[in-house]
């Protein structure tokens, strides 16, 4: 389609003769200047077969057309001017022209206002739709000419069309589906939103205006609300806009009171409509925002960029943030919380976003210098590593000729305890593998055995846990890496055939993100939950930003890249060993004790009352908001490097475990929610879709090809009906009463009322 403020038209070299079919000459309209100096010659709105205008050799178009000559309108004052017909269809691309009769004698009609008027529509191909898009105009709107219905109208040329061009953002084909999706007479709650947004304004004000006069009539009490609903609107509107706002959908009013159809409020308020009650809601959690405020300096400004240049919650990119700094850091330190009780730094982050949502870019982004600092020490140590393994192949040559010759009698079996004492000595060099992706639970444990018991998991998928499951290798694969992996307890596997493998002291970090069905099937997996693998993540269930997304962000600053990339060098750039001497200790400040003691006994009670449903995961939260703080703490410093530097201790202040139990906080409430809205019913989900649409377009009555129409989703009306009946059971809807069936035909279709407090 061509850009929605462009119009094509086709004119001829001559000016009024009726007689003329050739319209050779193409033009594309984007302002009026453009327009005025095409239509001083006669035009037409659509392409025919060899530019000649015929009904039968139509071939495309995408204006639709009309005239408004003002017959019949005796009073001036009622006249259908320019401005009211932008109030009427504001929103639209429009352009409005002075007819060539314009305030002039007709024949016996006497001068008055005529114009003629074209709207953007959708390119259209087919004769019979674009005329009948055309009657439907005609049939809405009474001031239009009737007389001009003819697909193939021409358009005399005017000495002086003075048009104007309104730009717009919907098509008129958009345009009409809404009205006609309208009942009648709608509700005063739905017609505008708190605020009305400046671009808005004009069309917003002119659609309430004209629903409160069908609705309560032209009274000083409907001026009233009209005048309160102008409030919203921001900027406010000058009071003289206003006024024509409202003349012009008076006039339009005015024409709408002669249809024989039309019934007038006193009579449509005394007819009988439902009861409505309040209705049953939906179980709805409205879930906290995530408290950026409480990230490491380095690292907050970095999370809001990546959150604008990805357009993504900023959730996301925070949550990533704490999982790749625990990462850099497991194995390093333990918090010493008291003299019994050390956590480990180590932590499971679960990401839930529907597709399309930009996990993929969020995780890149984030575990980016990561994958750099991987990369560089592989490179620095590539002739270390290839050294390392030419001198392991040339022990393995070495025993297996000393093995030959002492099988053979030609040398001393202490030469053989030499070379395998030398071999056991051997230490084997690997590349650097600061955490892998697509991995088994087995191959898993390897990683750990040969990177010192710590690893990492970071994927934007969640294949790992079909592989929990059993649904991709094994029915019966081992989750205890992953239990103990967490709570830094030993593993030791013993396999039939093949070496056995020990961790003493496991540190690993899973960071995914994933799909709701991913996190449905963690949650309604009785393994999973009864062994307790649930309660060690912390959840995070963004709210979507999908349909208003930006396509033009601000770059992420090159300022914030290099701190946050820094950061993480240098907490990768500690000893890669550290088991070697122990772990560093984190220790808490006596006011980080106490706001710490402060919240665990606020929370225990809540273990057996409000926490009571997920109790398996808030058990595990004191620990996760120590192990939060004890990130924090390392992030906000940087760690000593120097040849005997004595590294300054690291001691938890009451500020970062108040940020630890912020985060803490947050978590909690996206836990119960993964808790207990996953594997809900999946109809209630479909009812809260189907409410936002119909909220969205404030319709309070429509048929079920209606919410069809606004819900692509449904692609057939048996998937459609079991919701209707939900919200109807639930008293969102009810099914309006059919009109008794006078003629032998087909019953018309049932329509459903919807209860004024959707719209609230």
């Amino acid at each position: 389609m061509s850009d929605l403020n462009e119009f094509t038209f086709w004119c001829a070299s001559c000016k009024q003769n009726a007689a003329n079919v050739s319209y050779p000459r193409q033009v594309i309209v984007r302002d009026a200047e453009t327009f005025n100096g095409m239509a001083h010659y006669d035009h037409v709105a659509a392409k025919y077969k060899n530019c000649e205008r015929s009904n039968e050799k139509f071939e495309e178009s995408d204006v639709q057309s009309g005239d408004v000559d003002n017959d019949g309108i005796s009073d001036p004052k009622d006249w259908i001017m320019k401005e009211d017909l932008h109030h009427i269809f504001a929103g639209v691309p429009h352009i409005i022209s002075e007819s060539k009769n314009h305030m002039k004698q007709k024949g016996n009609k006497p001068p008055a206002p005529r114009y003629h008027i074209f709207w953007k529509a959708l390119k259209e191909t087919n004769y019979k739709n674009y005329a009948e898009l055309k009657t439907r105009l005609f049939n809405r709107f009474p001031f239009l000419d009737k007389k001009a219905l003819d697909a193939a109208r021409y358009f005399d040329g005017a000495e002086n069309p003075n048009a104007v061009f309104y730009p717009g953002t919907i098509t008129i084909n958009e345009f009409m589906d809404r009205l006609d999706a309208e009942k009648k007479i709608p509700a005063e709650e739905k017609t505008s939103p708190e605020i009305i947004a400046e671009g808005t304004r004009n069309s917003t004000m002119f659609h309430f205006a004209l629903c409160a006069l069908k609705r309560y009539g032209n009274n000083e009490e409907t001026k009233e609300r009209f005048r309160n609903e102008s409030y919203k609107c921001v900027p406010q509107l000058e009071k003289n806009e206003l006024n024509g706002i409202w003349k012009s959908a008076l006039k339009y009013y005015n024409i709408i009171k002669k249809d024989p159809d039309y019934i007038p409020p006193e009579q449509f308020n005394a007819a009988q409509e439902p009861h409505w009650e309040q209705p049953i809601p939906f179980e709805e959690v409205v879930l906290p925002a995530f408290p950026i405020d409480a990230l490491p300096n380095r690292v907050r400004p970095y999370v809001e960029a990546v959150a604008e240049a990805t357009q993504t919650p900023i959730d996301m990119a925070g949550t990533a943030a704490i999982a790749v700094m625990a990462s850099c850091m497991q194995g390093k330190y333990l918090v010493q919380v008291k003299a019994d009780w050390k956590e480990p730094v180590n932590l499971y982050a679960l990401i839930v976003a529907e597709p399309s949502e930009r996990k993929s870019a969020v995780t890149s982004l984030m575990i980016k210098p990561v994958n750099q600092f991987e990369t560089a020490y592989n490179q620095q140590q590539s002739a270390r590593l290839e050294k390392n393994w030419a001198q392991k192949r040339i022990l393995d040559k070495r025993r297996h000729t000393i093995e030959e010759k002492v099988a053979k009698g030609k040398a001393d079996e202490s030469e053989l305890d030499e070379i395998i004492e030398e071999i056991a000595k051997f230490k084997m060099l690997k590349p650097m593998q600061l955490y892998v992706d697509d991995v088994t639970p087995e191959k898993l444990i390897s990683v750990m055995a040969a990177h010192d018991g710590v690893a990492s998991v970071i994927s934007a998928e969640g294949g790992l846990f079909d592989q929990l499951a059993g649904g991709m290798y094994s029915k019966t694969v081992n989750i205890d890496v992953f239990l103990k992996g967490h709570a830094g307890d030993p593993i030791r596997i013993d396999r039939v055939g093949r070496n056995s493998e020990s961790v003493n002291s496991p540190a690993l970090t899973l960071l995914f993100a994933v799909q709701p069905s991913v996190l449905s099937g963690l949650m309604q997996n009785n393994t999973f939950r009864g062994r307790g693998l649930t309660a060690r993540f912390l959840y995070t269930i963004p709210a979507t930003y999908v349909g208003h997304r930006k396509y033009r962000t601000d770059p992420i600053p090159k300022e914030c890249e290099r701190n946050y990339n820094s950061l993480i060098k240098n907490l990768l750039d500690e000893d890669f060993n550290p088991k070697a001497d122990g772990p560093e200790y984190i220790t808490l400040s006596d006011e980080a004790d106490k706001k710490l003691e402060e919240f665990a006994m606020d929370l225990e009670p809540k273990l057996r009352t409000e926490y009571i449903d997920f109790a398996d995961w808030a058990g595990k939260l004191c620990g996760a908001i120590v192990r939060i703080s004890g990130i924090l703490c390392r992030a906000e410093k940087d760690g000593c490097h120097e040849f005997l530097c004595e590294p300054e201790p690291l001691v938890i202040d009451g500020e970062t475990i108040q940020n630890a139990i912020s985060l803490g906080r947050y978590y909690t409430e996206h836990a119960k929610a993964a808790y207990l809205l996953m594997g809900a019913d999946p109809i209630v989900k479909q009812c809260k879709y189907v409410l936002k649409a119909i909220k969205n377009s404030g319709l309070f009555e429509l048929s079920k090809r209606d919410v069809m129409r606004l819900c692509r989703s449904f692609k057939k009306a048996d998937e459609l009906q079991p919701v209707l009946d939900r919200l109807c059971e639930y008293g969102y809807m009810a099914p309006k009463p059919a009109a008794t069936n006078k003629g032998s035909g087909r019953s018309a279709s049932q329509n459903y009322l919807v209860n004024p407090t959707v719209f609230e």
